[in-house]
């Protein structure tokens, strides 16, 4: 879906690029980066729902652990809660993924990113989409469970 759209906003912009207005070039324009960072938004919301359930499954691993001196510290944490306790989601990240590798480094600054856009203040530039989804599937695929 975003690339259909993606790819007749770039024909729209192509084709008021053969007429005279620079006003209907930057509209153009300016809705390709809107729809970057809208499917942008998206993949990230199904990104954190990943890490979540990394999260909740870690937890519920750590409480269900034989040894008491183990399990006291997850209990500190409910699964079923829907943003688990109150974490933050650097914290969450931090227990599905190493805080040293390259690939946590990359989904937090992709979370500032995030954040910005969330928050109202659109980025100046384009987001590459299908590579940023493509990042997400695969740090998705080391995300810690146990």
């Amino acid at each position: 879906m975003y690339e259909s759209l993606d790819l007749h906003l770039q024909s729209l912009h192509d084709d008021l690029e053969d007429a005279a207005g620079e006003p209907q070039k930057s509209f153009a324009a300016n809705d390709q980066r809107i729809n970057d960072q809208a499917y942008f938004v998206l993949a990230w919301g199904q990104f954190e729902a990943d890490v979540d359930e990394a999260c909740r499954d870690v937890i519920r691993r750590g409480q269900t652990h034989d040894n008491w001196r183990f399990r006291r510290v997850w209990s500190l944490y409910d699964p079923d809660s829907r943003r688990l306790g109150g974490m933050s989601f650097e914290n969450r990240l931090s227990l599905v993924l190493n805080k040293e590798s390259t690939e946590w480094k990359t989904i937090m600054k992709q979370y500032r990113l995030r954040n910005q856009i969330s928050h109202g203040k659109l980025l100046p530039t384009r987001i590459d989409v299908v590579h940023v989804i493509q990042q997400f599937l695969r740090i998705r695929e080391d995300l810690v469970r146990e």
